[in-house]
């Protein structure tokens, strides 16, 4: 039979066991300086990268809107000049009614 200090002691002795194993798998100050080295090193290198994409998109931006910006004016050009022709076309056709309906007042008021 066991006694009650030989079954503390096994007691004791398991936890030690599992202590000791738990122990060997936790980070260390070193482990942990390491790590913060590392994650420094790749948080700058990835800071100088985004960087560098935010510069060439931005530049791909402002040469887009460049090229949108001409091609508006261009177009606002072009409707500009068609909508002088169709005024134009207008007023042709107005007076050559304005025209007409002086020569039909003319005729009516011979007969009037």
């Amino acid at each position: 039979m066991t006694t009650p200090a030989s079954n503390l002691e096994d007691r004791v002795t398991i936890r030690e066991t599992r202590l000791d194993t738990i122990l060997l798998t936790l980070a260390t100050k070193a482990d942990i300086a390491r790590l913060e080295g590392k994650i420094e090193a790749t948080n700058e290198r990835l800071e100088g990268k985004i960087d560098t994409t935010n510069e060439r998109l931005e530049g791909k931006i402002d040469a887009m809107n460049e090229r949108l910006e001409g091609k508006i004016d261009a177009m606002n050009v072009r409707l500009d000049g068609k909508i002088d022709a169709l005024g134009n076309r207008l007023l042709s056709r107005l007076g050559g009614m304005a025209v007409a309906v002086a020569a039909v007042a003319v005729a009516a008021a011979k007969y009037l």
